[in-house]
């Protein structure tokens, strides 16, 4: 059987919104009293509703019973938060958007079955990139920083933190750290990180795009580099330099134009302007890169990060019942009596955060799941011939565009957003089995179709 390109899944369009909400505006909300109510979570639940129409998929998905398991151990941890801190009303709120977030691992290999269906994400993850990539930029400019604060971020239905951003991007002579409708400048950048070798697939796909749609996405991929520096946030520039690397290492002729070329345009545009000029912030980049080289354990901002990956050794040798479960998320988000176990303890990495929440089994599922992801996405981005193949080299960049921003943040545990694009890409890669198919022509008796004449593109 060969593929039909352009044949979609039904409710494919319902998620391409879920993508661009979760990628550009992620904290849209209104509120029911005290409670925010999160469009992204509605998406969610229609997408849900949606999936129970659709057949199942054959076969047995990859990192299934993985996710499964973490998200047992993640309920069962908030369970003990509940009881332990009396939050219970918070714990259940909390809950439930987990769920939310774990659910969008099993969806999108529920929704995502054709390339036709992968055009259609790829293209929401564009706009929201575009809308993510130009706010950072235009808030760590000095000239557009306080014009774009007031229009987009006074908004609290957009920001919910709407008072508190506009006190911190004042009026200024020089650059600072962007900000996006994400959140703060290391979330924005990471999000930017994940999706740009999507984009760049997208600038390179083999099928009919139109010109305008391959005008966008070529202004994505070049707004993606500069919006990433601009976040003046070591980890996720790591992450873009990662995702370099490995373009120039292994070639991936079919995401790299969406990579080298925005990053010779940025590096470019940078040295024409000039490193010290105050539209930019480099002293940041410098000042931490130093303090963290010279003494580290002098600065609690530095040493958190190397002692996220210490102290949870030392914690579960006085509180072995860490092994299994944690005391869930919620506590970060709601007042108690009862000192929780993290406090004052380095959280600064999902390993960290994921074991004082879910326990010490859930922190190493947790990362081992990312290396499993990468050690598939790997093998079959060596497959010529395939569309599984084809998608698996800007899956490959967006996990390794993952890595930093797991090692030094919280947010892929901590944050339901960081969690929804956690388990997006990584059932993004799980549904790869659905492409495993090599396409082939198919004859016409008539004319030959565009799609027909790009099939040599696979090669």
């Amino acid at each position: 059987m060969a593929y039909r390109p352009h044949r979609t899944t039904p409710g494919i369009g319902l998620f391409a919104v879920f993508v661009f909400v979760l990628v550009a505006v992620p904290k849209l909300n209104v509120k029911l009293g005290p409670v925010p109510v999160y469009m992204i979570d509605l998406l969610i639940l229609m997408l849900i509703v949606k999936a129970q129409s659709l057949p199942a998929v054959r076969g047995r998905r990859m990192f299934s019973t993985t996710v499964k398991v973490i998200l047992s151990l993640a309920l069962a941890s908030e369970v003990i938060g509940a009881l332990t801190f009396s939050t219970l009303q918070d714990s259940v709120y909390i809950s439930i958007r987990t769920c939310l977030a774990f659910s969008v691992f099993f969806l999108t290999g529920l929704m995502v079955r054709t390339p036709q269906d992968v055009s259609v994400i790829l293209r929401a993850a564009v706009l929201g990139m575009l809308v993510t990539a130009s706010l950072m930029i235009l808030t760590s400019l000095p000239m557009t920083r306080v014009l774009v604060v007031d229009l987009v971020f006074s908004n609290k239905f957009l920001e919910p933190a709407a008072e508190g951003v506009g006190a911190h991007y004042s009026a200024g002579d020089s650059g600072v750290r962007g900000r996006t409708l994400v959140g703060v400048s290391i979330l924005g950048a990471s999000f930017i990180n994940v999706c740009w070798p999507l984009a760049a697939l997208l600038l390179r796909w083999p099928w009919r795009l139109g010109p305008v749609w391959r005008g966008l996405t070529l202004a994505a991929c070049l707004l993606a580099p500069m919006g990433v520096v601009m976040s003046y946030s070591r980890g996720p520039i790591l992450g873009s330099l990662l995702i370099l690397l490995a373009v120039l290492l292994y070639g991936f002729k079919h995401v790299r134009r969406g990579i080298l070329l925005p990053v010779a345009v940025s590096t470019t545009v940078i040295l024409a302007v000039g490193i010290s000029s105050q539209l930019f912030f480099f002293d940041r980049l410098s000042n931490r890169s130093q303090a963290i080289l010279e003494n580290p354990f002098q600065d609690e901002r530095e040493s958190e990060r190397i002692l996220a990956y210490v102290e949870p050794f030392q914690h579960i040798a006085e509180q072995p019942q860490f092994l299994l479960l944690g005391q869930g998320v919620t506590v970060r988000y709601s007042e108690s009596r009862v000192v929780p176990e993290q406090a004052g303890k380095a959280t600064h990495a999902a390993f960290a955060m994921a074991y004082y929440s879910y326990g010490m089994l859930a922190a190493l599922l947790y990362g081992a799941l990312v290396l499993r992801a990468l050690r598939a996405a790997g093998q079959l981005a060596r497959r010529k011939g395939s569309f599984a193949g084809l998608l698996s080299q800007s899956l490959l960049l967006s996990m390794v565009a993952l890595l930093p921003w797991a090692a030094f943040g919280h947010a892929p545990v901590s944050t339901p957003r960081g969690a929804m694009l956690f388990f997006l890409v990584i059932g993004l890669i799980s549904s790869l089995a659905n492409f495993f198919e090599v396409p082939r022509q198919v004859k016409s008796a008539n004319r030959r179709s565009h799609a027909q004449h790009r099939a040599p593109a696979f090669r």
